[in-house]
C-alpha cells in the first residue's frame, strides 16, 4: 500500500487554501456578535429539532462519537504514527502527525477569533469556543488522512461516500448533544478537510518519494519471483 499522488488540478489546492479562509472570515462576522450571528435562525431551529435526553440510547451513540473525537482520537492518532513507523513509513507518519497538529492549530485559532458561545443546553462537558467544531474537523481530517495513505487509487470513489457519512455522523453528534451549532460543525468539517488536503499537497514531494520507493520494491520483489520460478522451472 503506498500514498496516493495529490491531485494534478490546481482546483483542489485552490479550494485548500479558500476554504479557511472562507471559515475566517466567518468567525470574525461571529465575534462582531457572537451570540446572534445571521444565521442564528437556522442554527436555532436546528439545535431544537436535534438531541435526546441524557442517557438515552442515541446520546449514548453520540457519546461515542464524542470519545472518538477527543482523548481517544489523540491516542488512535499516535498509534496510526507509531504503526507506520514500524512498518518503515516514516514520510506517511510525518503526514498523519502534520495534517492532525494542523488542523487542531487552525481549528483552535479560528475558535479564539470568533469566541462563540455554545448552546446553553449543551448536554456534555467540554470547553474552548463553539465556532469552529474541533471533533467535525478532526473527523474531516482523519478522513482524508486515510484517502491518501491507505485507500488505492482504484478505490476512492467508493471510499468518499463513506467519508461524507463519517464526518456527517460525527457532525450529527456534536449537534445531537448540543455541544455545537450547525454552522459550527459545517465550518469545522471544512475546516478539518481544507488543512488536511494542504499538508497532503505541502508534503507530497515526501509522499512521492515512499511511493515510488515501495513500488520500486514492490517491482524488484515480483521480477526475482519471476525469475525464480523460471530458474526453477528450467532446472
Amino acid at each position: 500500500m503506498t500514498p496516493n499522488g495529490f491531485p494534478r488540478s490546481r482546483l483542489l489546492l485552490a479550494l485548500a487554501i479558500a476554504v479557511p479562509l472562507a471559515v475566517l472570515g466567518d468567525a470574525i462576522w461571529v465575534r462582531t456578535d457572537p451570540e446572534g450571528p445571521p444565521w442564528q435562525g437556522l442554527d436555532d431551529w436546528w439545535n431544537g429539532l436535534v438531541g435526546s435526553p441524557v442517557g438515552s440510547p442515541l446520546w449514548y451513540v453520540a457519546e461515542c462519537f464524542n470519545l472518538l473525537g477527543g482523548a481517544l482520537g489523540l491516542v488512535l492518532g499516535a498509534v496510526a504514527v507509531v504503526a507506520l513507523l514500524v512498518v518503515r513509513r516514516w514520510r506517511s507518519a510525518v503526514y498523519v502527525g502534520a495534517a492532525l497538529a494542523a488542523t487542531k492549530l487552525v481549528t483552535d485559532g479560528l475558535k479564539a477569533v470568533a469566541e462563540r458561545p455554545r448552546p446553553t443546553d449543551i448536554t456534555v462537558d467540554t470547553g474552548s469556543w463553539a465556532f469552529p467544531s474541533g471533533h467535525a474537523s478532526r473527523m474531516a481530517a482523519v478522513v482524508v488522512v486515510i484517502a491518501v495513505l491507505m485507500v488505492p487509487a482504484r478505490h476512492l470513489q467508493r471510499w468518499w461516500p463513506v467519508a461524507v457519512v463519517l464526518t456527517c455522523a460525527m457532525m450529527l453528534a456534536r449537534n445531537w448533544q448540543h455541544a455545537h451549532w450547525l454552522t459550527d460543525t459545517v465550518a469545522g468539517a471544512a475546516t478539518g478537510a481544507a488543512v488536511a488536503v494542504f499538508v497532503w499537497w505541502a508534503l507530497s514531494p515526501l509522499l512521492d518519494r515512499e511511493r515510488a520507493l515501495r513500488e520500486g520494491v514492490a517491482l524488484e520483489t515480483a521480477d526475482s519471483g519471476t525469475q525464480g520460478t523460471g530458474s526453477e522451472h528450467l532446472s
